[in-house]
């Protein structure tokens, strides 16, 4: 095995781009905004990934998890059980993605791609923080980190038309964590070229995972990429090399879209970095669904929603099915589809005032009367508002009742997009209200602060002592 090029030979200007990047970048260089918001970004991922633990999907990958072993082995989160570090990362990963309140970035006023596809960058941290274990890494390094890894995500996602080609977002984070698990593991330049190759070339991912009735895979790909990411990190430090041109190759990436594309500029002490611009979820569903639903909140205050001839909803481009196209998405089947389909949740905001869990059991999605409601809606593109996606969302409802008068309501951007942004104290809440119930008022206080205060810690190995609900979690402080 050869350590593969020096990085003045990597040809692949996108290899190349990334790998210096994820190289040179230091903490000192990061600044405290783009510090605070890793913060920020791991309290919600850590918020929603403990709101989760009780699930059945996470449930079963937990007890797929803890038949693996390791003699470098990374914590389950919320537990004491240790598991090999790409099984860490997936069920980590799985948790924070699962009850669909987990970040997303669609990108800024500069972005090239428009918004095509919406990774959840926090997908990476189950990757990212697996790493940081096995290296020991500090709080500090760990946030460094997390810092690339959404700086990496952003960028692809800035750049790259994916979901309009046809594939899915989760060979983003393969990538961001590549660079992110190759920087806290001190990789050499060559080695995280390597891990940066063997991220893209075997993990290019269908979109078929997010079309029809959703099966339980649409929360677990992106985590899943994260995890293939932190291999291929793994398998870089081993030594093992990855094909050159795994981007601009004759059969690379940019050939199998039929787009090229080159790498905008990082964040740098001049530029903010993505992490910067996350966009956070106020309610548990798709980000794209954020402001209809906010919408239907507020117009329930003054309509019934038996009252609803016709609901035409005007989005951009992107969110907009057609019955006929996904009919799925308005007789859903399962949680997976019900928190994926728009004319649904606007229908269950209307009847219900607000959306729970319970919003996605099966005796909820399969009421008649909220169908009822469910087939008066009819998504419609509006130009301009597709024209202005991702920096300004916006949304109109156009609604005919049956007693003959109409209404218009309209609204842009939703609470946690960037340009309408949760607050520090907001995003606490947010954790504390899904962390309280499993460590109890006390505990989720001691883990919140923790993880606010991070860069002060010297390893990991109390944040995740922390996130055990009772004496268990001494097992894990004693090896911290």
């Amino acid at each position: 095995m050869t350590a593969g090029p020096t990085q003045t030979d990597i040809a692949d200007n996108v290899v190349r781009g990334l790998t210096s990047f994820a190289t040179e970048v230091v903490h000192d260089q990061v600044g405290d905004a783009a510090l605070r918001a890793a913060k920020r970004c791991l309290v919600d991922a850590v918020g929603c990934a403990l709101g989760a633990q009780e699930t059945d999907v996470i449930s079963a990958l937990r007890a797929v998890a803890s038949t693996a072993t390791s003699s470098r082995p990374a914590t389950l989160w919320g537990t004491t059980i240790r598991t090999t570090p790409d099984m860490a990362a997936f069920v980590n990963g799985s948790a924070t993605r699962c009850l669909d309140f987990n970040d997303d970035y669609f990108g800024t006023e500069k972005t090239n791609a428009h918004g095509d596809t919406g990774p959840h960058p926090s997908d990476n941290l189950g990757g990212v923080l697996s790493a940081a274990e096995v290296a020991g890494a500090s709080g500090a390094e760990t946030l460094l980190g997390i810092v690339i890894a959404y700086e990496v995500c952003g960028q692809l996602v800035d750049e790259v038309v994916l979901r309009g080609n046809g594939w899915d977002h989760p060979l983003f984070h393969s990538i961001a964590t590549s660079a992110a698990a190759a920087r806290l593991l001190g990789l050499s330049r060559a080695q995280t070229a390597n891990a940066i190759r063997l991220a893209v070339v075997p993990n290019i991912c269908l979109y078929e995972t997010r079309v029809g009735s959703i099966s339980n895979w649409k929360g677990l790909a992106g985590p899943n990429g994260s995890r293939n990411g932190l291999f291929a990190a793994v398998l870089a430090e081993a030594g093992i090399t990855g094909p050159e041109m795994a981007f601009e190759g004759a059969r690379g990436f940019m050939r199998q879209l039929d787009h090229k594309f080159s790498l905008g500029p990082f964040g740098s002490p001049q530029r903010a970095f993505r992490v910067e611009n996350t966009y956070f979820k106020h309610l548990p569903l798709r980000y794209e669904m954020q402001l209809p639903v906010q919408l239907a909140l507020e117009m329930r205050k003054t309509v019934d929603p038996r009252d609803i001839a016709t609901m035409r909803v005007y989005m951009e481009r992107k969110s907009v099915v057609s019955r006929e196209a996904e009919p799925a998405l308005w007789r859903p089947s399962n949680r997976e589809t019900a928190d994926h389909s728009g004319p649904y949740l606007i229908a269950a905001a209307l009847v219900d005032g607000a959306i729970t869990e319970a919003t996605f059991e099966a005796a909820r999605y399969l009421d008649p009367s909220l169908l009822d409601v469910t087939n008066t809606i009819q998504l419609i593109e509006d130009p301009a508002y597709t024209a202005s996606f991702p920096w300004q969302m916006a949304c109109r409802f156009e609604v005919e009742l049956k007693d003959g008068r109409a209404l218009t309501l309209m609204g842009e951007n939703p609470k946690g997009h960037p340009r309408n942004p949760m607050t520090d104290d907001e995003i606490s809440a947010k954790f504390l209200g899904q962390v309280e119930p499993r460590l109890g008022e006390d505990g989720a206080e001691k883990l919140l602060q923790c993880i606010w205060s991070l860069e002060e810690q010297p390893s990991l190995g109390r944040l995740f002592a922390l996130m055990v609900p009772d004496s268990a979690s001494t097992t894990i402080a004693a090896r911290g």
